[in-house]
């Protein structure tokens, strides 16, 4: 079987639709996987913030509650160092490492009933470290 001068055009030719079907496959698939990347690590990141905003939040209800109890200072109550171990072990299950930054003599303004905690929680790879002014009224 021969080439005639007619069919080698016709097999260049096709030879460039395969190559160029080829490229297209192979840019689909590599975006493809760039994309379902990016997605996944957006997800990852997302929960950690909701699960931060949630400590945040349960930690100014214990804080709100431990005050509307009548202690003076509510960084100097028994209950709410209970309820800081409390959150800390129930983080630790989900594999987060959560801190409760000492507290000074100023983060309690009994005044204008606002408290100020440094609140840490880490996953492993990222630290969130917040300090929260919490209304007690």
């Amino acid at each position: 079987m021969s080439l005639r001068e007619n069919d080698q055009g016709q097999i260049i030719i096709l030879a460039g639709f395969i190559l160029a079907m080829g490229v297209i496959f192979f840019s689909v698939i590599l975006h493809s996987a760039a994309f379902a990347g990016h997605q996944t690590i957006a997800q990852e990141t997302a929960d950690v913030n909701y699960d931060f905003k949630c400590l945040k939040n349960t930690y100014g209800y214990m804080l709100r509650t431990v005050s509307e109890r009548g202690t003076q200072n509510p960084f100097d109550s028994a209950e709410l160092a209970g309820y800081e171990n409390q959150m800390v072990r129930l983080y630790a299950l989900e594999g987060y490492a959560v801190t409760f930054a000492p507290h000074d003599a100023g983060d309690y303004a009994p005044n204008a009933k606002t408290a100020k905690a440094k609140i840490s929680l880490s996953d492993g790879e990222t630290t969130y470290i917040e300090t929260v002014t919490f209304d007690l009224k």
